[in-house]
């Protein structure tokens, strides 16, 4: 019984290198690892400020045996909401984010076009019916976002629009990016790739 209660105290934090440790598993020296490391999933998503990384491999030409640290990681997927108001009638032709394209990877979703105030519609002075286009593309090293409705002017300068809009950035430590795929139809409506994406 005194066996198992010993190996009971001492499962709760482990250390090498050290009679006194601190975290559940503290190394102190160097420590080699194989081809991979696992984070708890619950632990690294609910750690509001991330994870730091600190280490050396001797035997890589990029590090070349110094000790390297990697920015905080934070979460996979973050979500920042936006709202633009008192725009020029319909039109954003180019708002710039000032999200880094090194970083991340962007996709916009929950997109809301609200009049202003009073209008109870889309004012127009066409009978035109269109809808609302919205794009997120690289320029330089940010992100920029263009949103629209290409068949209509609002019928007014002073009939403005509030956008609301979320950002969802995917943070690129764990999405690849394999290239743009193109295929020629050749005038078909339907078609098979040649073979799967490359790097998959």
């Amino acid at each position: 019984m005194s066996i198992f209660c010993f190996a009971t105290k001492t499962i709760a934090q482990v250390g090498i290198g050290t009679t006194t440790p601190t975290e559940k598993l503290e190394v102190v020296g160097a420590a080699a690892i194989g081809t991979s490391v696992t984070l708890d999933p619950i632990d690294y998503v609910n750690n509001p400020s991330g994870f730091t990384i600190v280490g050396t491999d001797p035997q890589s030409t990029t590090v070349n045996g110094k000790v390297v640290a990697i920015e905080t990681l934070y979460t996979p997927i973050t979500i920042q909401p936006y709202t633009i108001n008192n725009i020029y009638r319909d039109d954003i032709n180019d708002l710039n984010l000032n999200i880094p394209t090194d970083k991340y990877f962007i996709t916009i979703a929950n997109f809301e076009a609200i009049p202003s105030t009073g209008n109870n519609g889309i004012y127009t002075n066409t009978n035109n019916k269109g809808y609302f286009v919205f794009n997120a593309f690289q320029s330089g090293t940010t992100w920029h976002v263009k949103i629209g409705y290409p068949t209509l002017d609002t019928q007014n300068t002073t009939d403005r629009y509030t956008y609301k809009f979320d950002v969802i950035l995917y943070s690129k430590r764990f999405f690849k990016n394999l290239g743009e795929i193109t295929y020629n139809l050749n005038g078909s409506n339907s078609g098979i790739a040649p073979s799967a994406p490359t790097g998959i």
